[in-house]
């Protein structure tokens, strides 16, 4: 080959190998991460007065938290009549309709309880403003956690968190944090959490992107008991080896309970689930 068709070449041979790059890359990183489920971000947008009409729905009322600059999330509140009532907060998945799903979750159960129940949208989801991403959930979590306490007026010991599937991260990050700076909820009751997905924001595109890693797991070190761990052997969106590993983490700080027969989102509605969650914010209930 000629100098004169080296230099032609080269500039060509650079754009190739930039080119194999971006497309192996993200194989790559995958076997680094091993098989793991992959799904996109469902975000999509509340219809007009959707939001309005989950808010009208007896004792409940809207709230907001602002996480980041320009970016507020939107969320649900129906606060108890009881000073010492206790609290839940509610950290849901990667739903269509966090608010809706979130808001249905809490009423059963709670049932006839006097107790204080939140659920905000994740950013970009329902009606709340931003993009999501691994990080930023992260940080959202322990941004609404202590926007709840501060609001409410709350001791860390009267607020317990309840999570499910991609919220089983975020509840786990902002419990630890809050825990390392001294400031330990009640109790925190994963339904089907993740221990480890990738998300994506378009499919077509994670074959030449990487999506975010959701990875559980470096998150529990911090999460003080008790903790509730559910999960469904029936669940084909979320292992039951998920919960597995998950409750495997914690060790003596957890308790583990497989549902037989339970699938992943059908554990928000039923009622062994919930009566054990009820169990656990009732046993460590404190005023």
């Amino acid at each position: 080959m000629t100098a004169r068709s080296r230099r032609l070449w080269a500039p060509l041979a650079f754009i190739g190998t930039i080119a194999i790059a971006t497309v192996t890359r993200p194989s790559v990183l995958r076997l680094v991460h091993g098989s793991l489920p992959r799904f996109p971000y469902a975000c999509t947008p509340l219809p007009p007065g959707a939001y309005d009409a989950l808010a009208r729905r007896p004792l409940w009322a809207k709230t907001s938290v602002t996480v980041a600059p320009g970016v507020s999330l939107n969320g649900l509140v129906r606060r108890p009549k009881a000073d010492d009532a206790p609290w839940v907060l509610f950290f849901p998945g990667n739903d269509e309709s966090q608010l809706t799903a979130g808001q249905d979750m809490l009423e059963r159960l709670a049932a006839s309880r006097d107790w204080g129940l939140l659920v905000y949208a994740d950013r970009g989801y329902d009606s709340s403003d931003g993009t999501p991403s691994a990080d930023a959930l992260r940080e959202d979590g322990y941004v609404v956690l202590k926007a709840v306490l501060a609001a409410e007026r709350l001791s860390p010991a009267r607020l317990h968190v309840v999570a499910f599937s991609m919220g089983g991260y975020v509840a786990a990050a902002a419990v630890g944090r809050a825990a390392r700076e001294h400031q330990s909820v009640a109790s925190l009751s994963t339904l089907a959490a993740v221990e480890k997905m990738e998300m994506v924001h378009s499919l077509a595109l994670s074959r030449i992107v990487m999506g975010d890693i959701f990875d559980t797991v470096p998150l529990l070190d911090d999460v003080p008991a008790p903790v509730l761990v559910l999960h469904g052997t029936a669940d084909t969106t979320l292992n039951v080896s998920q919960g597995r590993a998950i409750a495997a983490k914690l060790g003596a700080r957890a308790t583990y309970r497989e549902l037989a027969g339970v699938g992943h989102h059908d554990i928000l509605h039923n009622e062994d689930a919930l009566a054990a969650v009820r169990s656990m914010i009732e046993a460590s209930a404190k005023h």
